[in-house]
Order: C-alpha cells, then structure tokens, then sequence
C-alpha cells in the first residue's frame, strides 16, 4: 500500500538507524489477531485513524501513524518517526480503493481489510499497520 511504501520511503530516504526500542513494545496491542478482517469497501475507509499495531520494516523506523480519509478521496496523515530527535513528517493526497486494493497518489495498491470495529488493517511487502478508528466529531 502507498502509505506503507511512503512511509517505508521516508524511513530509508532519512538514513534512520534502527531503534533500540524492540518494535513489539512500541504501540498498543489491542489483540488485533482476535479480531475478525476482511476486505474493505469504500464506505469502510473514511475517518481519523491512529496506529495500534506495527510490524515488519516500518516498525524499525516509525512510532506511530495518524491518518485521516476523507470522502471524497483526499487523504493526509502524520508519521512520527523514532529519530533523535523523534519527528513528524505530513503526508498528503489522494486515495482510491481499487480491485488490487488501497491506492495512494497513483502508487502500487496494498492490502486493505476492515474489523467489525472499523478498524484498519494495511498490508504491503514493507509491513503491517493496524489503524483503529477514531470517535468522529
């Protein structure tokens, strides 16, 4: 998924070496492996997500996300990055749900799928995100 890869691209593009803080131990566990997924509709994407669950390449280089979809297909987000100092980088586009999956500004689609709860989970070679959606105001 674009996110993933963006955020996999700001990692390695800003030379971040890996944290001595074991990924595991880095965000919430909510048992999202109890949690039952399957694939996203349209209708499932928008609201303000944040990231309970890291894992894979990411999770060496990033803290957390904060996302937020909208409607109408733009998307902007925050990753906070584990350097030192700790930082955000702002993300911004537009997204779209494909066939092949969650595509962000015209990049390669990713895997998207939705828990009963309006949870998030995002796929891709680069790793795993789990988003848990927030109370809309």
């Amino acid at each position: 998924m674009r996110a993933l890869i963006l955020c996999a691209a700001l990692a390695l593009g800003a030379c971040i070496a890996p944290s001595v803080v074991d990924p595991a131990d880095r965000a919430v566990d909510l048992n999202s492996a109890e949690l039952v997924w399957q694939a996203a509709m349209p209708s499932d994407v928008p609201g303000t997500y944040v990231s309970t669950e890291l894992s894979g390449p990411l999770a060496a280089a990033l803290r957390m996300l904060v996302y937020l979809f909208e409607a109408d297909g733009h998307y902007t987000g925050a990753a906070l990055f584990d350097d030192a100092p700790p930082h955000f980088e702002v993300l911004t586009g537009m997204w779209e749900l494909t066939a092949a999956g969650l595509v962000l500004d015209g990049g390669p689609p990713g895997r998207i799928e939705v828990a009963p709860d309006g949870s998030l989970r995002l796929s891709s070679d680069e790793g795993r995100v789990v988003l848990r959606r927030e109370a809309s105001h």
